[in-house]
């Protein structure tokens, strides 16, 4: 008796799990999954409640993105779309309206997959989806994509019982789709959740990230290049967030020349440097910044502050490292 009923728990937990992994399937759970063996799974959840998804793929992401070369970095979509009965009567589908999408910048190890860990919504203070190697997602200003895109975007529903497909896309094509409920009386709660995930994506990586090593050493430079930068529009509306500059490494080992695609007649110089800054919070980063001097009359003129790429957080002890 035993043995049959041992085997009849091994026979349905091997069905449950190969339905679990059916490709081209998303599944979902309010707590991390185990993409090998997936537990606890389920798709009505509460509002406020954590998310987090995987979908299973019928193919590798490199095989979706065979023209790519395997070291390089490749992009796939995750939309969601709430699903609404028609409006009239003689319509037979339901309205699927596109609540929002997040883009997934996926490199390394997991090209080589045919399923794909996705924090939907996870807990800001254990997530793992910022600060990793493999799946990185873009700033826009000084909100993130990935889970903080997720979470503000839920907090938008209307009150009551929503259904919500999600879709990822693989290089244009649907790859994996899945549904689930989300119910409630408010979702205000993602609101503050999206901005501790926002929070924890600006510092993602700040244990261990480090400022780049110096290319060139040029004192009288560099302190020109702290008073450009100072004296820019982005310093002081804030685009930059600083309030302090605390070292300032230049990045390239020169200047650059650009030169006019006809003539060849030079146009400018420009270099960058890598400036870290306390913010005015009190949280210490680093940005790329490009300077450049034009060529005007056969000489160089006064060096000026040319633009700042995206801001990398790193802890203030750090930068003595």
């Amino acid at each position: 008796m035993k043995t049959k009923t041992l085997l009849f728990i091994l026979f349905w937990g091997f069905h449950l799990l190969s339905y679990a992994q059916k490709p081209g399937e998303i599944i979902f759970s309010s707590s991390p999954i185990d993409p090998l063996n997936p537990v606890s799974l389920k798709t009505n959840f509460a509002a406020g409640e954590h998310i987090y998804a995987v979908a299973y793929l019928p193919q590798t992401v490199n095989e979706y993105y065979a023209h790519v070369a395997p070291d390089k970095k490749v992009n796939l979509e995750v939309f969601i779309y709430t699903v609404k009965p028609p409006l009239y009567d003689y319509q037979k589908q339901d309205r699927e309206e596109q609540l929002t999408y997040v883009n997934l910048i996926v490199s390394g190890s997991i090209k080589a997959n045919k399923y794909l860990v996705i924090d939907i919504v996870p807990d800001p203070e254990t997530t793992e989806a910022y600060g990793s190697q493999e799946i990185t997602y873009k700033e826009f200003g000084k909100k993130f994509d990935g889970p903080a895109n997720f979470a503000e975007a839920l907090s938008q529903l209307e009150a009551g019982e929503n259904q919500l497909k999600f879709v990822l896309n693989c290089y244009y094509n649907e790859a994996a789709k899945g549904s689930l409920t989300l119910s409630g009386n408010s979702f205000e709660a993602y609101k503050q959740l999206a901005l501790q995930l926002n929070s924890t994506a600006a510092n993602a990586g700040a244990k261990n990230a480090r400022l780049p090593k110096a290319e060139k050493s040029d004192p009288a430079l560099e302190s020109r290049m702290i008073a450009a930068l100072k004296n820019s529009n982005d310093w002081k509306n804030g685009r930059i967030d600083a309030a302090e500059v605390l070292k300032i490494a230049i990045y390239d080992k020169d200047w650059y020349i650009r030169r006019h695609e006809i003539s060849g007649a030079i146009l400018h110089r420009y270099i960058r440097a890598a400036i870290a800054v306390k913010g005015k919070g009190g949280q210490c980063a680093y940005y790329i910044v490009t300077f450049q001097e034009d060529y005007v009359g056969g000489k160089f003129q006064p060096l000026k502050y040319d633009g700042a790429g995206d801001r990398y957080a790193i802890n203030c002890e750090n930068l003595g490292k």
